[in-house]
């Protein structure tokens, strides 16, 4: 005889494939009967008790909705599924925007959560709302009632490679796949992305291009976060920009530290250790930050702006390279290995750039013995991709490497 635990699990499954079966046929009372009874014999089945929300909602129950909405995002919050939570509390605010409740209690749930994760240093802390964690009380509540909610059905572009965007998705339910189509290559799957995941952020902080599609493969929920929101919040709460920032450097950096070669040896405390080292800098249009033929004595990443590139020929003329846009990095190879550059660098706009100095570099990555491997490697590219762009006439010398 089967245990009653499994018994009633099996039960619950049946009548959840029941359900979903009325659902199908157009049945939404029979459905929420069958799910009701699958909460029944278990009340830990979130994804049941959800079903049942959404089920009152759509069934015009809207008070009973709000209650069973509330309660759920209550047992999220507690048990940390802070994403989860904050979806119910945007379906809550969905039914009855005056609901202020929802939102100072999912707050205090998760103030409470992060206190505890700072005095256990062992427990990590959860992945899924960098941004979030690190906003006060009341900026977190300015945000939860303006975050829009999507839903998105799977084989559906969530964004899509080479257009502008502003705005960055937290991956409340589903999974989606990045997709990088090269120029002249087939596309090419760089990663599959699960629940609590967050993804487009550099869109959000910058204008650049996307650099990858993202499709959900299955139908998902999400959680967006729009750059007019940012703006919203940033007149109202003055430090808000600065939480902003902070978050965008510390994307970039770990995308950097995480995927250049010239990094990737590192350990990851070597890494953090060096990230810590680099140092914010604003400039003016027109301000000289490489010149050709001179030395670099520091490694810049560009955060904001765009920088002109151009290669000055014998006979005075100047031949364009293609401008460095946010998150592009230059310097490093001149600095590592103490080589000439191959082309001045200016800021076309207003730019603010991290850098790094040239004795953080010696101290804490030439000292790396796989790092003159990469440098090596990197150099001989820049060398081509030089000669390619000076084919025409202009002589390439070699010792000359942005």
């Amino acid at each position: 005889m089967a245990h009653p635990t499994d018994e009633a699990q099996q039960s619950s499954r049946q009548y959840k494939e029941s359900a979903a079966a009325h659902i199908l046929q157009g049945k939404p009372e029979e459905a929420l009967a069958d799910y009701r009874k699958a909460v029944e014999l278990n009340p830990h089945d979130s994804a049941a008790r959800l079903k049942v929300a959404e089920l009152l909602a759509q069934l015009g129950h809207q008070q009973e909705a709000v209650r069973e909405f509330h309660s759920l995002a209550i047992r999220y919050a507690a048990e940390g599924n802070t994403l989860h939570a904050i979806a119910a509390c945007k379906l809550i605010l969905a039914i009855d925007p005056q609901h202020a409740e929802t939102q100072e209690n999912l707050a205090s749930l998760i103030a409470i959560r992060s206190a505890e994760e700072r005095q256990s240093p062992s427990e990590p802390e959860p992945p899924s709302t960098p941004l979030f964690s690190k906003l006060p009380r009341d900026v977190f509540l300015a945000l939860l009632e303006l975050l829009e909610m999507r839903r998105v059905n799977g084989g559906e572009h969530i964004i899509t490679e080479g257009e502008r965007s502003h705005s960055m998705f937290i991956l409340v339910q589903g999974t989606v796949r990045v997709v990088h189509a090269p120029e002249n290559a087939p596309p090419r799957t760089l990663a599959e992305l699960t629940e609590g995941s967050f993804f487009g952020e550099m869109g959000l902080m910058s204008d650049a291009p996307r650099t990858a599609s993202v499709i959900a493969l299955r139908d998902c929920t999400l959680l967006e976060v729009t750059r007019d929101m940012l703006a919203r919040l940033g007149a109202r709460f003055p430090t808000f920009e600065l939480v902003v920032q902070q978050f965008y450097k510390d994307r970039l950096l770990d995308n950097l530290l995480e995927s250049n070669p010239v990094f990737q040896p590192l350990s990851e405390e070597q890494k953090r250790a060096i990230a810590q080292r680099f140092q914010t800098r604003t400039v003016e249009p027109g301000t000289v930050l490489l010149q050709q033929g001179q030395r670099s004595h520091a490694l810049h990443l560009l955060l904001r702006g765009r920088c002109s590139v151009v290669h000055q020929d014998p006979d005075g003329g100047e031949r364009p390279y293609p401008d460095m846009t946010e998150g592009a990095l230059f310097g490093e190879i001149s600095l590592l290995l103490d080589l000439r550059i191959t082309a001045t660098v200016r800021a076309a706009t207003s730019c603010l750039l991290l850098v790094l100095d040239q004795e953080t570099v010696k101290e804490r990555v030439l000292t790396h013995p796989e790092v003159r491997r990469a440098l090596t490697h990197l150099s001989r590219e820049r060398l081509d991709r030089t000669a390619a762009l000076l084919a025409e006439g202009a002589e390439v010398r070699g010792s000359f490497l942005i």
